[in-house]
């Protein structure tokens, strides 16, 4: 008997009643949904999610996995509406703060910027200022958008609007006016130094050269030369509470990187980047103790360690090592190094620019650090993250 016959006897003794009931449950069940058992399968075995398949909703994938019957509501609820061009701006300059400190999070920008207002509300108002007015002068010019969205547009206006509320003109109106032009200046001035650059990155180099430029003419620190004798005769009188101040230097040091002089502000900062990266907190830190226990070895005057003016460059180097370097040993130890070389080189700026009535602002931490940068072509030890976000995440 051939196989085709035996298989014809089979079919015929299949009573008649099932193959109407299979064609009934055929018709009134949509393709789709038929079709849903083997869309369904992959999702519950690879733990992967329904987006991530065309054609499959999570209504449908629920259906199958957990009895429900399939929502067959004729308006789904609808997307969410994309963001307002304020609110992108918005976003934009959250991470602009974040930025000055490397950290790309709207999140952890809005702690710094709490850290600001408890300094100095002042200074934290021309800093949102200046941020604003960066980011807002890039999108106008249509500069990179994904560079905007990160918040890489708006850092070195943040530190203009900083260092006008310290170091500009008294009035308010000019400070405010100078953290207008000045921030909206530095967008142009960072994207003509990528082009100098050499793929060595452009630090806080745009935001130097705008305040230095006027710094270097307006020669702020002159006038204060006499009270600078007298607040170190008022710190070596007070010998306990300088002790204590002298303790949370390092503190105080992270707070001088936006030139607010507060340890309380030094901890929410120190917050922030926690909130980031705990081992990025710990470069910070470590970076501004470093750079701290160089000036007093160095023989640094008293009220300037307590000010925190030897750790804050510092600080800025032991972080770009940890965000820029895969983390390791060779990394921990370039973090430390940097740090040291960064305040020895404060010292020298200082000195110099100091002669001129000008603060050297963040100027030795971008020569060490494109130094330190340097070196992973020289220390085969010292390897660049491909992405660079912080020492967790880091990779080759």
């Amino acid at each position: 008997m051939t196989t085709m016959t035996m298989m014809t006897r089979r079919l015929t003794s299949i009573p008649p009643s099932l193959f109407y009931r299979a064609a009934s449950v055929s018709s009134r069940t949509p393709r789709a949904m038929r079709r849903g058992r083997f869309v369904a399968q992959p999702l519950q075995t690879h733990g992967g999610s329904a987006s991530q398949f065309p054609g499959a909703g999570p209504t449908l994938v629920r259906g199958f996995s957990t009895g429900e019957k399939p929502s067959d509501d004729p308006h789904p609820p609808e997307a969410p509406a994309p963001a307002s061009a304020a609110e992108e701006l918005l976003e934009a300059s959250a991470r602009g703060v974040g930025q000055v400190i490397f950290l790309n999070s709207s999140h952890s920008g809005r702690i710094l910027g709490l850290g600001l207002v408890i300094g100095d509300p002042y200074l934290a108002t021309l800093a949102a200022l200046g941020t604003v007015a960066a980011t807002a002068t890039a999108t106008a010019a249509g500069l990179d958008r994904a560079s905007v969205r990160d918040g890489l547009a708006g850092y070195n206006g943040c530190l203009v609007g900083c260092a006008s509320a310290v170091f500009g003109p008294p009035s308010v109106l000019a400070a405010t006016t100078a953290t207008l032009i000045g921030a909206s200046a530095t967008p142009f001035v960072a994207a003509a130094l990528k082009e100098a650059m050499g793929g060595v990155p452009q630090w806080t180099l745009a935001f130097n050269a705008v305040a230095l430029n006027a710094f270097l003419r307006s020669r702020p620190l002159l006038p204060d030369a006499a009270e600078g004798g007298a607040a170190a005769e008022a710190a070596a009188s007070s010998g306990g509470s300088v002790f204590v101040d002298v303790l949370l230097s390092p503190l105080t040091g992270i707070s001088q990187i936006f030139v607010v002089q507060s340890a309380l502000s030094g901890v929410v900062v120190l917050g922030g980047i926690g909130s980031y990266s705990p081992m990025l907190a710990v470069h910070a830190l470590g970076g501004s103790t470093v750079g701290t226990l160089v000036g007093a070895l160095g023989g640094a005057p008293l009220e300037e360690l307590t000010m925190g003016l030897w750790g804050f460059n510092s600080c800025l180097t032991s972080m770009a090592v940890g965000v820029f370097f895969v983390h390791s040993t060779p990394t921990v130890l370039l973090s430390a190094g940097g740090a040291a070389a960064t305040a020895s080189l404060f010292g020298t700026m200082k000195t110099v620019f100091g002669a001129y009535g000008s603060p050297c602002l963040t100027l030795p931490f971008c020569v060490t650090m494109s130094a330190c940068y340097l070196l992973q072509r020289q220390v085969p030890a010292l390897v660049l993250a491909k992405d660079p976000h912080s020492p967790e995440k880091n990779e080759t």
